[in-house]
Protein backbone atom coordinates (compact mmCIF):
# COMPACT_ATOMS: atom_id res chain seq x y z
CA UNK A 1 0.00 0.00 0.00
CA UNK A 2 2.90 2.28 0.58
CA UNK A 3 4.56 1.72 -2.49
CA UNK A 4 1.46 2.57 -4.40
CA UNK A 5 0.91 5.85 -2.62
CA UNK A 6 4.54 6.72 -2.99
CA UNK A 7 4.29 5.61 -6.81
CA UNK A 8 1.09 7.84 -7.12
CA UNK A 9 3.05 10.84 -5.95
CA UNK A 10 5.79 10.40 -8.35
CA UNK A 11 3.15 9.83 -11.20
CA UNK A 12 1.62 13.29 -9.98
CA UNK A 13 4.65 15.46 -9.21
CA UNK A 14 5.90 14.32 -12.73
CA UNK A 15 2.72 15.37 -14.05
CA UNK A 16 2.44 18.44 -13.16
CA UNK A 17 6.34 18.96 -13.50
CA UNK A 18 5.68 18.53 -17.68
CA UNK A 19 2.40 20.61 -17.46
CA UNK A 20 4.69 23.71 -15.68
CA UNK A 21 7.46 23.18 -17.93
CA UNK A 22 4.76 23.50 -21.28
CA UNK A 23 4.01 26.53 -19.49
CA UNK A 24 7.27 28.39 -19.42
CA UNK A 25 7.72 27.41 -22.67
CA UNK A 26 7.97 30.71 -25.40
CA UNK A 27 9.11 30.99 -28.35
CA UNK A 28 12.77 32.00 -28.64
CA UNK A 29 14.70 34.75 -30.97
CA UNK A 30 16.45 32.15 -32.77
CA UNK A 31 12.95 31.45 -34.43
CA UNK A 32 12.71 35.22 -35.38
CA UNK A 33 15.64 34.77 -37.17
CA UNK A 34 14.43 31.62 -38.86
CA UNK A 35 11.14 32.99 -40.12
CA UNK A 36 12.57 35.58 -41.39
CA UNK A 37 15.14 33.73 -43.50
CA UNK A 38 12.19 31.62 -44.65
CA UNK A 39 10.67 35.05 -46.45
CA UNK A 40 10.56 34.20 -50.35
CA UNK A 41 10.65 37.79 -52.05
CA UNK A 42 11.04 37.99 -55.64
CA UNK A 43 12.36 40.66 -57.58
CA UNK A 44 9.34 43.49 -57.60
CA UNK A 45 9.90 42.72 -53.72
CA UNK A 46 6.69 40.80 -53.00
CA UNK A 47 7.35 38.75 -50.44
CA UNK A 48 5.52 35.13 -49.24
CA UNK A 49 6.29 33.32 -46.08
CA UNK A 50 6.65 29.64 -45.74
CA UNK A 51 4.63 27.16 -45.33
CA UNK A 52 1.68 29.31 -46.87
CA UNK A 53 -0.17 26.35 -47.69
CA UNK A 54 -0.33 24.37 -44.59
CA UNK A 55 -1.85 28.23 -42.73
CA UNK A 56 -3.96 28.44 -45.30
CA UNK A 57 -5.17 25.23 -44.73
CA UNK A 58 -5.64 26.06 -40.37
CA UNK A 59 -7.44 29.56 -41.46
CA UNK A 60 -10.33 28.29 -43.69
CA UNK A 61 -10.46 25.51 -40.70
CA UNK A 62 -10.69 28.32 -37.93
CA UNK A 63 -13.04 30.64 -40.16
CA UNK A 64 -15.51 27.91 -40.70
CA UNK A 65 -15.14 27.51 -36.61
CA UNK A 66 -15.03 30.72 -35.89
CA UNK A 67 -17.85 31.65 -37.77
CA UNK A 68 -20.40 29.08 -38.29
CA UNK A 69 -23.70 31.14 -38.81
CA UNK A 70 -22.14 33.40 -40.57
CA UNK A 71 -19.52 32.81 -43.60
CA UNK A 72 -20.88 30.35 -45.88
CA UNK A 73 -16.88 29.89 -47.44
CA UNK A 74 -13.87 31.42 -48.09
CA UNK A 75 -12.72 32.37 -51.15
CA UNK A 76 -9.67 33.71 -50.52
CA UNK A 77 -6.57 34.01 -48.04
CA UNK A 78 -4.53 37.30 -48.45
CA UNK A 79 -1.16 37.07 -46.57
CA UNK A 80 -0.91 40.76 -45.31
CA UNK A 81 2.18 41.16 -42.97
CA UNK A 82 4.57 39.53 -39.95
CA UNK A 83 5.16 41.08 -36.79
CA UNK A 84 7.73 40.47 -34.11
CA UNK A 85 7.80 41.51 -30.30
CA UNK A 86 11.07 41.48 -27.83
CA UNK A 87 11.07 42.86 -24.27
CA UNK A 88 12.90 41.71 -20.77
CA UNK A 89 8.96 40.25 -20.32
CA UNK A 90 7.23 38.97 -23.03
CA UNK A 91 8.03 37.93 -26.44
CA UNK A 92 5.95 36.73 -29.64
CA UNK A 93 5.43 37.13 -33.32
CA UNK A 94 2.71 36.72 -35.48
CA UNK A 95 1.52 37.14 -39.28
CA UNK A 96 -1.52 38.80 -40.28
CA UNK A 97 -3.83 37.04 -42.75
CA UNK A 98 -6.97 38.66 -44.71
CA UNK A 99 -9.56 36.01 -45.61
CA UNK A 100 -12.23 36.91 -48.25
CA UNK A 101 -15.53 35.31 -47.30
CA UNK A 102 -19.17 34.95 -48.81
CA UNK A 103 -21.31 35.78 -45.74
CA UNK A 104 -24.79 34.47 -46.07
CA UNK A 105 -27.26 36.67 -47.61
CA UNK A 106 -24.89 39.13 -48.82
CA UNK A 107 -23.70 39.75 -52.85
CA UNK A 108 -20.63 41.18 -52.28
CA UNK A 109 -17.75 39.37 -50.39
CA UNK A 110 -16.47 40.69 -47.14
CA UNK A 111 -12.98 40.76 -45.68
CA UNK A 112 -11.98 39.57 -42.16
CA UNK A 113 -8.83 39.88 -40.21
CA UNK A 114 -6.52 36.29 -38.65
CA UNK A 115 -3.91 35.97 -36.90
CA UNK A 116 -0.76 33.26 -36.97
CA UNK A 117 1.05 32.20 -34.69
CA UNK A 118 4.45 30.11 -36.11
CA UNK A 119 5.14 29.35 -32.36
CA UNK A 120 2.04 27.48 -31.17
CA UNK A 121 1.09 26.77 -35.38
CA UNK A 122 -2.51 28.21 -34.35
CA UNK A 123 -4.76 31.02 -35.56
CA UNK A 124 -7.30 33.27 -33.77
CA UNK A 125 -9.29 36.36 -34.57
CA UNK A 126 -10.62 39.08 -32.42
CA UNK A 127 -12.94 40.46 -35.29
CA UNK A 128 -16.76 40.37 -34.95
CA UNK A 129 -19.54 40.17 -37.44
CA UNK A 130 -21.82 43.84 -36.87
CA UNK A 131 -25.40 42.50 -38.90
CA UNK A 132 -26.46 46.34 -39.04
CA UNK A 133 -22.96 47.69 -41.15
CA UNK A 134 -22.80 44.18 -42.34
CA UNK A 135 -19.12 44.35 -41.49
CA UNK A 136 -16.42 42.54 -39.39
CA UNK A 137 -15.08 44.82 -37.24
CA UNK A 138 -12.51 45.21 -34.43
CA UNK A 139 -13.59 44.70 -30.72
CA UNK A 140 -14.18 47.93 -28.76
CA UNK A 141 -11.11 47.31 -26.17
CA UNK A 142 -8.70 46.05 -29.14
CA UNK A 143 -9.77 49.34 -31.24
CA UNK A 144 -9.00 51.88 -28.64
CA UNK A 145 -5.60 50.64 -27.46
CA UNK A 146 -5.04 50.55 -31.26
CA UNK A 147 -6.13 53.72 -31.24
CA UNK A 148 -3.68 55.03 -28.36
CA UNK A 149 -0.62 53.49 -29.84
CA UNK A 150 2.07 55.85 -31.46
CA UNK A 151 1.63 57.19 -35.04
CA UNK A 152 5.21 55.60 -36.40
CA UNK A 153 4.49 57.77 -39.63
CA UNK A 154 4.81 60.86 -37.80
CA UNK A 155 7.88 59.03 -36.11
CA UNK A 156 9.78 58.82 -39.34
CA UNK A 157 9.68 54.61 -38.71
CA UNK A 158 6.70 53.25 -40.93
CA UNK A 159 6.16 54.35 -44.90
CA UNK A 160 9.53 56.22 -45.60
CA UNK A 161 11.94 55.82 -48.25
CA UNK A 162 14.50 54.45 -46.34
CA UNK A 163 13.42 50.55 -45.96
CA UNK A 164 15.02 47.90 -44.02
CA UNK A 165 15.83 44.46 -45.79
CA UNK A 166 15.20 41.10 -44.93
CA UNK A 167 18.89 40.60 -43.86
CA UNK A 168 18.90 44.26 -41.43
CA UNK A 169 15.74 42.08 -39.32
CA UNK A 170 17.99 39.03 -39.04
CA UNK A 171 21.46 40.92 -37.92
CA UNK A 172 18.91 43.04 -35.18
CA UNK A 173 17.53 39.71 -33.64
CA UNK A 174 21.46 38.26 -33.87
CA UNK A 175 22.62 41.25 -32.02
CA UNK A 176 20.66 40.60 -28.71
CA UNK A 177 21.76 36.86 -29.24
CA UNK A 178 25.40 38.02 -29.40
CA UNK A 179 25.05 40.61 -26.30
CA UNK A 180 23.27 37.59 -24.56
CA UNK A 181 26.31 35.18 -25.46
CA UNK A 182 28.93 37.86 -24.81
CA UNK A 183 27.77 38.94 -21.08
CA UNK A 184 25.90 35.96 -20.20
CA UNK A 185 22.63 37.43 -19.74
CA UNK A 186 19.28 36.13 -19.25
CA UNK A 187 16.22 36.44 -20.89
CA UNK A 188 15.05 39.02 -18.87
CA UNK A 189 18.49 41.61 -19.19
CA UNK A 190 18.57 41.72 -22.85
CA UNK A 191 19.61 44.89 -24.41
CA UNK A 192 20.48 45.64 -28.04
CA UNK A 193 23.95 45.01 -29.28
CA UNK A 194 24.59 48.80 -29.56
CA UNK A 195 23.13 50.05 -26.77
CA UNK A 196 25.76 52.16 -25.67
CA UNK A 197 25.08 54.28 -28.91
CA UNK A 198 21.90 54.63 -28.72
CA UNK A 199 21.77 55.63 -25.45
CA UNK A 200 24.32 58.41 -26.34
CA UNK A 201 21.83 59.52 -29.27
CA UNK A 202 19.30 59.78 -26.55
CA UNK A 203 20.87 61.86 -24.38
CA UNK A 204 21.45 63.77 -27.13
CA UNK A 205 18.02 64.09 -28.30
CA UNK A 206 16.41 64.98 -25.16
CA UNK A 207 18.91 67.54 -24.93
CA UNK A 208 18.01 69.40 -27.97
CA UNK A 209 14.52 68.68 -27.88
CA UNK A 210 13.03 69.25 -24.14
CA UNK A 211 14.33 72.82 -22.69
CA UNK A 212 12.58 71.69 -19.65
CA UNK A 213 14.86 68.89 -19.01
CA UNK A 214 18.12 69.75 -16.92
CA UNK A 215 19.94 66.22 -17.36
CA UNK A 216 18.65 62.73 -18.25
CA UNK A 217 19.65 60.30 -15.43
CA UNK A 218 18.67 56.78 -16.66
CA UNK A 219 17.90 55.15 -20.12
CA UNK A 220 15.81 52.09 -20.29
CA UNK A 221 15.62 50.19 -23.12
CA UNK A 222 11.88 48.88 -23.58
CA UNK A 223 11.07 47.22 -26.16
CA UNK A 224 12.23 46.22 -29.94
CA UNK A 225 9.27 45.16 -32.65
CA UNK A 226 9.49 44.62 -36.81
CA UNK A 227 6.97 44.24 -39.13
CA UNK A 228 7.25 43.30 -43.07
CA UNK A 229 4.51 43.52 -45.52
CA UNK A 230 4.18 43.79 -49.30
CA UNK A 231 4.03 47.57 -48.91
CA UNK A 232 6.27 48.30 -45.72
CA UNK A 233 9.02 47.06 -43.93
CA UNK A 234 10.54 48.95 -40.42
CA UNK A 235 11.61 48.17 -36.82
CA UNK A 236 11.99 49.88 -34.18
CA UNK A 237 13.55 50.05 -30.41
CA UNK A 238 11.38 52.09 -27.74
CA UNK A 239 13.38 53.17 -24.81
CA UNK A 240 11.94 55.33 -21.71
CA UNK A 241 14.78 57.92 -20.61
CA UNK A 242 14.26 58.88 -16.77
CA UNK A 243 14.83 63.13 -16.51
CA UNK A 244 15.50 66.03 -14.44
CA UNK A 245 12.58 68.41 -15.21
CA UNK A 246 13.55 72.24 -13.64
CA UNK A 247 11.51 72.83 -10.64
CA UNK A 248 10.28 69.76 -10.09
CA UNK A 249 11.38 67.44 -7.34
CA UNK A 250 10.48 63.63 -8.98
CA UNK A 251 12.09 62.35 -11.59
CA UNK A 252 9.68 61.73 -14.90
CA UNK A 253 9.97 59.28 -17.65
CA UNK A 254 9.68 60.10 -21.57
CA UNK A 255 9.19 57.55 -24.14
CA UNK A 256 11.61 57.57 -27.34
CA UNK A 257 11.72 55.61 -30.48
CA UNK A 258 15.05 54.60 -32.17
CA UNK A 259 14.89 53.75 -35.54
CA UNK A 260 17.75 51.31 -36.77
CA UNK A 261 17.74 52.31 -40.67
CA UNK A 262 18.43 56.05 -39.99
CA UNK A 263 20.16 55.75 -36.60
CA UNK A 264 17.77 58.49 -35.88
CA UNK A 265 15.85 59.34 -32.37
CA UNK A 266 12.47 60.46 -32.02
CA UNK A 267 9.19 60.90 -29.86
CA UNK A 268 6.01 61.94 -29.99
CA UNK A 269 5.66 62.74 -25.96
CA UNK A 270 5.20 66.42 -24.61
CA UNK A 271 5.54 67.83 -21.25
CA UNK A 272 1.54 68.12 -20.06
CA UNK A 273 2.37 71.78 -17.42
CA UNK A 274 -0.82 71.11 -15.36
CA UNK A 275 -0.53 67.86 -14.70
CA UNK A 276 3.91 67.83 -14.60
CA UNK A 277 3.98 64.89 -16.46
CA UNK A 278 5.00 63.86 -19.72
CA UNK A 279 2.42 62.44 -21.98
CA UNK A 280 1.62 60.83 -25.96
CA UNK A 281 0.83 64.01 -28.42
CA UNK A 282 -2.36 63.54 -29.57
CA UNK A 283 -3.65 64.95 -32.95
CA UNK A 284 -6.46 66.28 -31.20
CA UNK A 285 -4.03 68.08 -28.97
CA UNK A 286 -1.97 69.63 -31.62
CA UNK A 287 -4.13 71.01 -33.48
Amino acid sequence: MKFSIFSLFISLALVCSIAVSAQVQRVKIEDFIVEHQGFEENEAGEITPINIKEINKKIRFFVEERYPEIVEFTRNIIWDSYKTFLSPSDIYHYHTFIAQVKVNDLERLKYVEVMYNPFVKKVKGDFEWIPEDEEFYLIDEKEEKKDNSADLIELGISNQEQKPGLDDFVSEHQGFLDIMEQKNLKDSEIVPINVKEINKAIRAFVKSNFNNVEYTRNIIWDSYTSFISPFDKFHHHNFVAQVKVKDVKRLKYLEVFYNPKTEKVTSDFVWIEADEEFFRAKKTDQQ
